[in-house]
């Protein structure tokens, strides 16, 4: 990995002066890229440190939030390092993208966003080449998946909550307001102290009145983030609002700063910008079949795929059908029987990547071949059904909102775990001097942790919340 790249570079440093002799002038050219932090056996370089923070300054000050540099670099550096543990964690499952799939996903990509590749490598900014903003663009979309593969294991739902939630959606008669809202999170651990609880709440109030004289809700939330994520979150239904929330939020005029709240990461300050109507979105299901080929020690990504798309060509040759195929060579044994029949589901309902291809596909359409956690697919759409008005569709639709609501605690659940097991060191020294400390630091003891949950002033902690940086 990089890290073995950085102990080259130092040691091509020492030797330069020796070896050539460079005159003072041309020692002066030479410019090394120094190191802003180690993460495990990765580095994170200065160049991406601070690219990094001017892009979240760029992003502040385009929401008229006057965020000052050090805090956008700490904001940085806490992104960098989840983005490399995450990438670390693809790696050692073997989670890779070959240049023939990340054509593919660049191309589901701009279809779905009614755009061209072009247009979004160039989102990448004006400084990339191609190269660097398709690796980019690849390195994005791994973290997307691998995040989501790996949290939606840990999210389940009760059918109780599905059917409660399902009721309340009907009962708004196919229309629910909208709540446009922004919030500020303030950290907590999982298990704090009496102080570290004391300290948070103290922090909550102080924000709160700041939000309430007028304060920018980005400004102060950047102080507190701990992703690149805005403190916009634009327009919440009301039933994807976390239930001990709603009050609050429902009675509030549009300018109404409500809170503190508390979920299981953190004091939630809310500011209430907006309210309207929408209706529901119909329940889409897809009727897909598959055929899947696994990969092995000795089954590499290329034969899976190259094996695929020898099926894929012979299907359209007309040499075989899709039916046939799956049942001999499928290695999925609950679809193949049915010629890899899956039935009609929600795209929801399959991992990230499997779903963002079935939604691009045109019903009759095969895809290329497609990479998930449990190997290499190529997927057919056999049909769409739009579902507004049956129980089934009103079910699906509260399992859709309760897993999103969830799935964002889970996300900062989750990452926070990837950096207590990790190996992190600063050594960016403007972070250093300002006193940086990371959340996080598995080799202390654990200390009694706090109750307050009793010692909320009248805070309900809030069960998988939509409210999360």
């Amino acid at each position: 990995m990089r890290i073995r790249n950085f102990v080259k570079k130092l040691t091509f440093a020492g030797l330069l002066p020796m070896a050539l002799a460079l005159s003072e002038a041309q020692a002066e050219e030479v410019t090394l890229d120094s190191t802003a932090a180690i993460v495990n056996d990765d580095i994170i370089l200065e160049s991406e440190l601070d690219s990094k923070t001017e892009t979240l300054l760029n992003n502040y000050k385009a929401h008229g939030a006057n965020v000052d540099a050090l805090t956008a670099r700490k904001q940085a550096l806490q992104t960098l390092i989840t983005k490399s543990l995450i990438m670390q964690l693809a790696q050692s499952n073997g989670f890779e993208m070959t240049d023939m799939q990340l054509d593919s996903t660049l191309e589901q990509a701009a279809l779905r966003n009614n755009t061209s590749t072009d247009n979004i490598l160039r989102s990448y900014g004006p400084n990339l080449s191609k190269a660097q903003a398709r690796e980019k663009f690849k390195e994005d979309y791994i973290v997307n998946e691998v995040r989501r593969s790996s949290v939606r294991q840990m999210i389940q739902i009760s059918d109780a909550e599905i059917s409660t939630l399902a009721k309340a959606i009907r009962a708004h008669g196919g229309v629910e307001p909208m709540y446009h809202i922004a919030q500020v999170i303030i950290p907590i651990s999982a298990e704090p102290t009496e102080n570290e609880f004391l300290r948070v709440q103290s922090e909550a109030k102080s924000v709160l009145a700041k939000l309430r004289n007028g304060a920018n809700v980005e400004e102060v939330a950047a102080k507190y983030a701990t992703s690149d994520q805005s403190a916009d979150l634009g327009y919440v239904p009301e039933t994807a609002i976390p239930l001990p929330f709603v009050p609050a939020i429902v009675n509030a005029r549009p300018g109404t700063v409500v809170g503190p709240f508390r979920s299981n990461v953190g004091m939630h300050i809310i500011k209430v910008i907006d309210v309207t109507t929408n209706a529901i979105t119909p329940i889409k299901t897809y009727d897909a079949s598959h055929i899947l080929i696994k990969t092995s020690l000795i089954f590499s990504d290329e034969a899976a795929c190259a094996k695929l798309q020898s099926i894929l060509d012979d299907i359209k040759a007309g040499r075989t059908t899709f039916s046939i195929a799956a049942k001999n060579f499928s290695e999925d044994p609950g679809s193949a029987v049915n010629g890899g029949d899956l039935g009609y589901a929600p795209a929801q309902s399959y991992v990230p990547s499997f779903a963002r291809t079935l939604e691009s596909l045109k019903v009759g359409q095969i895809s290329s071949p497609v990479k998930t956690m449990f190997g290499w697919h190529i997927i057919k759409l056999n049909d769409v059904k739009v579902d507004r008005d049956s129980d089934e569709a009103f079910k699906e639709k509260a399992n859709e909102i309760i897993f999103e609501r969830e799935y964002s605690e889970a996300v900062i659940n989750w990452e926070r775990n990837l950096r207590d097991m990790a190996y992190i060191h600063v050594i960016d020294p403007q972070l250093l001097k300002a006193g940086l400390k990371l959340d996080q630091d598995a080799s202390k003891s654990k200390t009694q942790p706090f109750n307050t949950h009793d010692n909320a002033d009248s805070q309900q902690v809030a069960k998988g919340s939509v409210f999360l940086n």
